[in-house]
């Protein structure tokens, strides 16, 4: 660290002497590139001086800069995909601003009429921005990101090369970058990066089945809450430049939003919608905009409210398998051993999401520089019941769940930020705000179910969950008990306060070598919590005078029901009466639902036990507390609680060289993370009132030096290839680096692990590029990833780990006067995150074309058309620890058997493809587009590939259309989602029978804009 602030203090002393000594001779050039027909400012407009290696782009604004220019004249070299290039004699006087503004006109064939769509102007500067960047780089416009019948922003990211998504109900949520998780990459807004979104999910519970088993909290952001009309422009980097965060193995996304334009102007959209799942067309979006320019265009005002009601209903299919019991030895032709599928669980989704947002940014004009201010606020809630209905085949039960709850998420963003120029220095400083929240309160989830169901002792090798639907006998709504409850309740928060300033001096040898120095740092100050309540109650066995009985009883009397004889409800008195729930599943391929809850009466039931003290198994004034009743002890107060402080400090150097038709950009970053942990161990007890909490703690850090490095040859003015190398990092999930661990009734131990190390990358990117006016872009690239220390879940059995010297039991006892207050089973299994001691490699491929006919005789002049390609290889080996007995004397011991065998990565799809064929003329537009996402390991089985999970090709056709009327500025538009009714699918490796279904189906919005 040392080392690298004396070299860095040394360059900058060195090149502000030269600067200096030249100041006297040189002067600044600066300006703003539009299109002459629309007054639109052009993005990545290349700006150059002729004969010399002075030049830059036009910024998101248009503005461009040409700093350290030698005094005299000079030509102006504008040039800029889709328009004509300009010359411009300027004169340039030692010392002072040049201001050169510049109209472009889009390039026509003389003698034919060119009608230039906003369509084709857009995806221009899309196309301009890609080839004037540093670095490798994909953009989408504002035009296409609203041209494309995309929902929100991680939709409209998706089209873009080697992107594919996690979806939600149908709904793109998550982004995956060149096959590497959401969790993996970096979503900026403004280049502030966003908080992380947290999950809802419900980690541990004293009811077995109904948690999880571990809070999932990933540093990941749902994008579900972004609408696309927040947005200008998006660009996703595929390989990063030091002065970006590097917490981004995949890549970053950052997102621009607008600023006000010099006129007044005011944008608004309703929308309908149909949903062909429920049949309804209740969905709606209204969006209203507004921006003015105030005390001589120094002040700009720009405003946006949003607010959308959509119906995302599913009926989502699930399956677990398992190998038979007794299936040791292999299959000789198939090389697998016997899969038998245990369960199938039907949900019946029924949603409402609620999206609501805004922004409020000001930007002030001030002698050489702006300051601005932007505020970004979103919500997204989740209103939600699930019907699931579970077939066991294992135990020959059959369950139903029902599940109501209101999900909201909420993600705020407040930045300050100066942008100086001093001539010699231009200067870049921001203060941020960022918060997010997770909220689930008080979510019911209710089960009952029903014993002897299903035919026993029917062998199911290799069979597929529609072939087994002949062995369910159900016996009747009489038959079907109330047996739990539980009252969920979750509430995750990150707040993030971060500081940044980023200074940048250019200078120039002669004319053939221009450039600059950029150094700076960032802090960030975080913070996140999560508090999670799992109380639940047991129903049944209600004979006797204990708590168990009466709260049965009250019950019986409170609501009019009748016990039955072996002491339980029965579900004739909770049957649901819409029949819509009992619909055919999926084609009906799976079986009928054979029963279905009234959540009202329930919840109902649930709220009276809550509100009566009597019936409170922590009381001991009522109970001993292992006699049943409300369990709402410290288990299920605490043990998912924590809290965690992340300080993060990095900084960073670097310079870019220009050399006639070579760019040459490298440096390193610097970071260095300390981390405060603050959670709770935990041993569950039957007894309320005896369970078993105690705080611990952890401080850790670590600390990065990462180089960097990118080229850019621009080998013919048609055709540039660059070259990329960089390190990045994957930190940790917040939930993985926990100190705590947790002892569970059954013999588990779920435990942290805050010895964690980031996961490192190293990164190299190989990109050729052709480009021009009739071609558009066309550009392929090769990328490499090899990857140290990924976190991956051991499992293993404690008393054999502890003879490997892996772990110790001696970790999961706690000492309290001299006395063993906590101690697991020797057996035990341990459930802990390790970094994974084999490397994994990320590689492949992606091609993109981006063009559009305007050239061609009519009618095919009108055309548009892009595509994209990518196919993505990914190889890590999966340790696992298996346990073997051997004879020592006449003692068995367990011995650890340390193993492991290769696989992808998580959410790696094989092959993304996307393209669209579209059609402008004068007012109209349409657009016929295809997706498809190959196939992505959904999950490692770990020693049993037999238990791997994959989902199945996915291949997706959307419309849109738009048609601009005679009046008010206005647009009519239909956008098509799932035209072909797709579903997401995974499947089991060996049978090919399902892992899960989402059937969500088409959903189609109708709409009028309106621009002032």
């Amino acid at each position: 660290m040392l080392n690298l602030k004396k070299i860095v203090l040394a360059v900058f002393l060195l090149l502000l002497g030269i600067n200096t000594a030249h100041a006297q001779g040189v002067g600044q050039v600066e300006g703003v590139v539009s299109d002459s027909e629309t007054g639109e400012t052009l993005i990545g407009v290349n700006v150059r001086i002729s004969g010399t290696s002075i030049g830059a782009a036009s910024d998101i604004d248009g503005r461009f800069v040409l700093r350290r220019v030698p005094a005299g004249t000079h030509v102006l070299i504008f040039s800029y995909v889709g328009y004509e290039s300009i010359e411009q004699t300027v004169d340039v006087p030692a010392g002072f601003r040049q201001v050169v503004d510049m109209e472009m006109t889009q390039e026509t064939i003389e003698g034919y009429e060119i009608i230039v769509s906003a369509q084709r102007s857009d995806q221009q500067q899309a196309i301009n921005q890609q080839i004037t960047a540093d670095n490798i780089v994909n953009v989408v416009s504002e035009t296409r990101i609203q041209e494309l019948p995309d929902f929100n922003a991680a939709a409209a990211i998706s089209r873009l090369p080697g992107i594919s998504t996690q979806k939600s109900s149908g709904e793109d949520s998550k982004v995956v970058i060149r096959g590497l998780s959401p969790k993996y990459n970096s979503i900026e807004v403004e280049g502030v990066k966003l908080s992380a979104t947290g999950s809802s999910q419900i980690g541990l519970s004293s009811n077995p089945g109904a948690g999880s088993g571990g809070v999932n909290n990933d540093r990941s952001v749902d994008l579900t809450t972004v609408s696309p009309y927040m947005i200008r422009v998006i660009a996703v980097h595929k390989s990063l430049t030091p002065d970006m965060n590097a917490n981004a193995i995949g890549g970053t996304v950052q997102m621009e939003l607008r600023e006000a334009p010099a006129e007044p102007h005011v944008d608004v959209l309703w929308q309908q919608g149909y949903t062909a799942k429920s049949n309804t067309f209740g969905n709606y979006r209204a969006v209203l905009s507004g921006s003015n320019r105030f005390f001589n265009d120094k002040l700009g005002a720009y405003v946006l409210f949003n607010a959308e009601s959509y119906d995302r209903d599913a009926d989502n299919l699930s399956a677990n398998y398992g190998i038979r019991a007794d299936a040791v030895e292999q299959d000789s032709v198939s090389g697998f051993r016997p899969v038998q599928v245990n369960s199938v669980t039907f949900n019946r989704h029924i949603e409402t999401r609620k999206r609501y947002g805004g922004n409020l940014i000001l930007d002030y004009q001030i002698p050489n520089g702006s300051l601005k201010f932007v505020n970004v606020y979103t919500q997204l809630n989740s209103d939600f019941i699930d019907h699931r209905q579970s077939i066991e085949y294992n135990t020959g039960r059959m369950n139903w769940n029902l599940r109501v709850g209101d999900n909201a998420i909420e993600q705020r963003l407040h930045t300050l930020k100066l942008d100086y120029d001093l001539g010699f220095l231009t200067a870049d400083v921001s203060a941020s705000y960022t918060s997010s929240s997770n909220l689930l309160e008080d979510s019911p989830s209710i089960s009952l179910n029903q014993t002897d169901a299903l035919q026993g002792g029917v062998p199911r090798d290799d069979e597929i969950p529609e072939d087994l639907t002949y062995l369910i006998d159900y016996r009747g709504d009489d038959q079907v008990v109330l047996r739990s409850a539980n009252l969920f309740s979750n509430d995750y928060k990150e707040e993030k306060f971060s500081y940044k300033a980023d200074f940048e001096v250019p200078f120039t040898i002669g004319t053939s070598v221009a450039g600059f120095l950029k150094f700076g740092g960032l802090i960030e100050n975080q913070t996140n919590t999560t508090d999670q309540e799992t109380p639940y109650l047991g129903f049944g066995a209600g004979g006797g005078d204990g708590i168990q009985g009466q709260m049965m009883q009250a019950i019986e009397d409170e609501f009019g029901l009748v016990i039955n004889p072996q002491g339980d409800l029965p579900g004739t008195f909770f049957i649901n009466s819409d029949p819509g729930l009992f619909d055919p599943f999926l084609d009906d391929r799976f079986g009928d639902v054979y029963y279905a809850s009234n959540p009202d009466l329930l919840t109902n039931i649930l709220d009276y036990i809550i509100g009566n003290p009597a019936f409170d198994a922590s009381n001991s004034q009522v109970t001993t507390g292992s006699e049943g009743g409300w369990y709402d002890g410290p288990y299920q107060q605490l043990t998912n609680d924590y809290e965690y402080k992340e300080d993060y400090l990095a900084t960073y150097a670097m310079t870019r060289l220009n050399m006639g038709r070579l760019m040459v950009l490298g440096g390193a970053r610097f970071e260095r993370v300390e981390s405060d942990y603050f959670a709770y161990n935990a041993r569950d007890q039957r007894n309320a009132q005896g369970q078993i909490m105690y705080d611990t703690t952890s401080v850790t850090s670590n600390e990065y030096l990462l180089p960097m490095g990118q080229m850019r040859l621009s080998v013919f003015d048609w055709m540039d290839l660059r070259y990329a190398y960089t390190q990045t990092l994957a930190r940790p999930d917040y939930s993985q680096i926990s100190p705590k661990f947790t002892i569970t009734q059954g013999n588990s131990v779920y435990t942290g692990n805050p010895d964690l190390k980031p996961a490192r990358a190293y990164n190299h990117d190989v990109n050729v590029t052709f480009h021009g006016n009739r071609l558009g872009l066309l550009s392929a690239g090769y990328f490499h990833k090899k990857i140290d220390g990924f976190v991956y879940t051991a499992v293993y059995q404690l008393d054999a780990a502890e003879r490997a010297g892996i772990d110790s039991l001696a970790r999961y006892t706690i000492v309290r006067d001299g006395n063993n207050v906590v101690i697991p089973q020797s057996n035990a299994t341990v459930i802990r995150p390790l970094n994974n001691p084999f490397e994994a490699t990320v590689q492949g491929f992606e091609v993109e074309l981006q063009t559009s006919f305007w050239y061609l005789p009519k009618p095919l002049n009108n055309t548009v058309f892009g595509l994209n390609y990518t196919h993505i290889i990914s190889d890590t080996r999966y340790p696992f620890y298996n346990v073997e007995v051997e004879l020592q004397g006449r003692d068995r011991i367990a011995v650890l058997v340390d193993s492991s065998r290769t696989g992808r990565l998580i959410d790696q799809p094989n092959d993304i493809f996307n393209t669209y064929l579209g059609y402008d003329y004068r007012g109209f537009s349409t657009r016929l587009s295809f997706t498809f996402q190959g196939n992505s390991v959904t999950n490692i089985g770990g020693e049993f590939p037999e238990r791997d999970g994959f989902t199945r090709d996915f291949f997706r056709v959307d419309f849109s259309a738009r048609q601009k009327l005679p009046f008010a500025n206005s647009e009519l538009f239909l956008d098509v989602q799932n035209l072909n009714n797709a579903n997401n699918e995974s499947a089991q490796r060996t049978t090919g029978g399902f892992n899960g279904i989402q059937n969500y189906g088409l959903t189609t919005n109708i709409g009028l804009r309106v621009r002032y």
